[in-house]
Formats: structure tokens, C-alpha cells, sequence
């Protein structure tokens, strides 16, 4: 279901789209508010007619989006300088080290590495 990306670390991206399928697979429950709408996120947000709701979403103009776009500065694939991603991924195949699950493990790889390039050095 979650895909990591280098070094095993979740995307932003990744992160929003699981988040995004266990919020749209719970139901709101109704409540004693009767101007709450109730229901499945995803169908009130795609047909908010069902639930005698406005549409709140605002259209943007392509050029706009562009702007914002131009303005951003993106993560590039790699998290680091390329050629200690290299050294990184080549002595994790030597040492059959496995991809980190969870932070700790992450911090165990990192001092793995580290200390073996600064050994090497």
C-alpha cells in the first residue's frame, strides 16, 4: 500500500495519499446538528448537491498554477549528494543490509554507513 522512496523514507506525496484512503474509507457519523452533513468524505466532497451543500472548490487558471510551480522548490529523487547515494546503495548490497522500516532502524543504517565510509577514508 505505502510506497517508500530512498533509503526507505515515505514521500510526502505517499504519506497524503494513504492518509487520504483511511479518511475515505470512514463514515461521518450524522449529528444532532442537522445543517452537518454526514456520509463518506470523498462522495461530499465530489457531489456536494447529495448533501444540499455548496461547492467551495475555486477554479485556477493554468497560468496561475504555473507561477506557483516555477516558485517551488521540489526534493529532488536523491536526498543527498549523488555520490554518497551511490557509495550508500553499493555498500548496502555488499552487506545485504536491508532498507529501514521505521526510524530507529533508519538511524542504525545511517551510523552503519557512516561509520564504514569514514573507515574507508
Amino acid at each position: 500500500m505505502s510506497r517508500s522512496g530512498p533509503f526507505g523514507f515515505q514521500s510526502a506525496q505517499d504519506e497524503l495519499d494513504e492518509t487520504t484512503c483511511v479518511w475515505d474509507s470512514h463514515v461521518i457519523r450524522p449529528s444532532k446538528n442537522d445543517r452537518v452533513p454526514s456520509g463518506r468524505p470523498k462522495v461530499m466532497y465530489m457531489f456536494p448537491e447529495l448533501y444540499t451543500t455548496e461547492d467551495c472548490v475555486s477554479p485556477v487558471e493554468g497560468a496561475d498554477a504555473q507561477l506557483c510551480r516555477s516558485n517551488c522548490t521540489f526534493r529532488p529523487a536523491v536526498p543527498c549528494d549523488t555520490d554518497i547515494y551511490n557509495i550508500c546503495n553499493l555498500l548496502m548490497m555488499e552487506s545485504q543490509l536491508n532498507l529501514p522500516a521505521d526510524s530507529y532502524q533508519a538511524l542504525d543504517l545511517y551510523l552503519d554507513l557512516r561509520n564504514t565510509i569514514r573507515s574507508s577514508l
